[in-house]
């Protein structure tokens, strides 16, 4: 299974043996490290990109959350970048899970009520642990694909509301089911019928 991990190159500066630990302990639970610029980005450097150059590590890291099957993020420095990457993994159904170094705590990550969220904290003697748990219970939220056709015209209207609403196709559809799923009747019919 992929994992895309990451976190603020600025955390580095501090943070560089917690990375390199965390980064180890995903391929030894037996996962695969999609990108090693969390442990690899000069924090010196990585800021002084061209505009050409940000806009490819943008496409890179998008599809990157695309592609993963769960995203890792290192959050004891706060990061904008990381709040928005956690974000769009979420609105992409991806299971998230946030560590943070013990007394770090992301403030604004604690408020997030999403069950495929995950935040964690640890400290260097926990880390391959924390990271073995907590992947062991992401993998068990993840989605399920399901692929199904539509007419035209429900494809335009998905569009539509994709595009007003800032969300996925699929989050829309999969809100209308739970919501439909949280009606006295299919409680009662999914009662009956387990």
């Amino acid at each position: 299974m992929k994992v895309f991990f990451t976190g603020s190159p600025r955390s580095l500066e501090l943070y560089k043996k917690e990375h390199i630990a965390i980064y180890s302990a995903i391929e030894e639970s037996g996962f695969k490290n999609m990108s090693d610029l969390v442990i690899k980005a000069d924090p010196k450097t990585f800021y002084d990109r061209s505009h050409a150059e940000v806009v490819e590590h943008y496409k890179n890291t998008v599809e990157n959350l695309k592609h993963a099957d769960v995203v890792v993020v290192e959050a004891s420095l706060h990061s904008m970048s990381m709040g928005y990457l956690v974000e769009k993994a979420l609105g992409m159904g991806k299971p998230v899970v946030v560590f943070h170094l013990d007394g770090l705590t992301p403030f604004f990550f604690s408020g997030i009520n999403d069950e495929k969220l995950q935040v964690i904290s640890y400290n260097y003697s926990t880390i391959k642990q924390v990271v073995t748990d907590s992947l062991e219970f992401a993998t068990t939220i993840q989605d399920v694909r399901f692929n199904f056709f539509i007419p035209p015209e429900i494809s335009n209207y998905l569009d539509i509301v994709s595009k007003v609403k800032k969300i996925p196709r699929s989050v829309y559809i999969r809100s209308l089911i739970q919501e439909d799923m949280a009606t006295e009747e299919m409680k009662k019919l999914v009662s009956q019928n387990s």
